[in-house]
């Protein structure tokens, strides 16, 4: 090998080996029961308003669905950008194993084909309309409804 080449590859190893957190290398050998019970909650933490009560009404959610059921997301602001984005994917996080539909797009555009084509509708900090379905499950500031 060149002595240029040899020099650009320690440089480029030295780059590396100083960019690395040393906490990182200390993930794989500590616990991770408290590291993922902060991380469990601390997105909502970062959110204005009543966010604390998601996670335990998307656990709600979960434990009264199938694996496989479709459901679809609604909440009082129904923007994109304003809240429904992180509705939409925290759902998606905690429900693995169901299809969570959006009902708005990034551009706030809305797909009542989601809202038709789902089993069922899980209503966030607003009341549902009687004709969205029968409620399966009301509690932890939300209601899961079935149509």
């Amino acid at each position: 090998m060149q002595p240029r080449r040899i020099a650009a590859l320690v440089c480029l190893l030295a780059i590396v080996a100083l960019r690395i957190e040393p906490q990182l290398m200390q993930l794989p050998f500590a616990s991770r029961r408290p590291l993922s019970a902060i991380l469990y909650r601390w997105p909502e933490t970062q959110m204005p308003g009543d966010w604390l009560r998601y996670p335990r009404f998307l656990q709600q959610v979960r434990e009264r669905t199938q694996e496989g059921d479709t459901i679809t997301v609604i909440i009082p602001k129904m923007k994109w950008d304003d809240g429904y984005s992180y509705a939409y994917y925290r759902a998606s996080y905690f429900l693995t194993g169901r299809r969570v539909l959006p009902l708005l797009d990034a551009d706030d555009h809305a797909h009542m084909e989601n809202f038709y084509g789902s089993r069922y509708v899980m209503v966030w900090r607003r009341p549902p309309h009687p004709r969205m379905g029968a409620v399966v499950w009301s509690g932890e500031g939300g209601v899961l409804l079935r149509h």
